[in-house]
């Protein structure tokens, strides 16, 4: 039983570094900023730097709650169905945040019970569950990103809204698969690190034992 728990605890732990490295990628506007050089997403439409980075910012902050009430882009115009879409990825992030927080209540009770027993080989088992994560999403990626692109979209939204038309909802546009890809790597980076540093403090520890 106690392996059992202690398993579903290093679950819920892996939940939480997967799902916060989701979110700080999220949050972490430099990069696309850093993309709207590199992409030269600014020249290929027309806008200035900082009239995409106004709305850019804005779809962030709508979906990460900061922005209530209808998706409404400051200077770009969007379709009823381009709309739908943004609130059903408000939603699924709301839901991320929902789950990390519980994962967060399960991960720091589930710490103290095994320091207090001095175990720490939930620091290996951790390491080792939150790395696979990584490399399984990493080889489609990196096989055919567009394939898994439109796969990821099926299987996350129930409708088609997520197809974008230019001419309807230009702020597709500004949103090149390229950065996406980018974001992507940037979540694998992360938790590749975090379980770097989960391994890295298993093993000080247990050699000082």
């Amino acid at each position: 039983m106690k392996k059992t728990m202690n398993l579903i605890f290093c679950i819920f732990f892996s939940l939480l570094i997967i799902g916060s490295s989701t979110m700080i990628t999220v949050g972490f506007k430099q990069l696309y900023y850093f993309d709207i050089n590199y992409l030269n997403i600014s020249e290929q439409n027309n806008l200035t730097k900082e009239e995409i980075k106004i709305n850019y910012d804005y779809m962030i902050d709508y979906n990460l709650n900061k922005i209530s009430g209808e998706f409404d882009l400051p200077t770009i115009k969007s379709s009823p169905e381009g709309k739908v879409h943004f609130e059903e990825v408000k939603e699924i992030i709301q839901n991320v945040i929902k789950l990390l927080i519980v994962s967060l209540i399960i991960t720091i009770i589930g710490i103290i019970a095994n320091l207090k027993n001095n175990n720490i080989e939930f620091l290996n088992i951790t390491s080792k569950l939150v790395i696979i994560l990584p490399i399984l999403v990493s080889i489609p990626m990196l096989i055919n990103f567009d394939k898994t692109f439109v796969a990821f979209h099926e299987l996350m939204f129930d409708n088609d809204y997520w197809i974008f038309d230019p001419s309807k909802d230009p702020v597709i546009n500004i949103l090149p698969q390229e950065f996406f890809f980018h974001a992507g790597l940037f979540i694998v980076m992360l938790i590749l690190l975090s379980s770097v540093i989960l391994h890295i403090i298993y093993k000080r520890y247990n050699n000082k034992r």
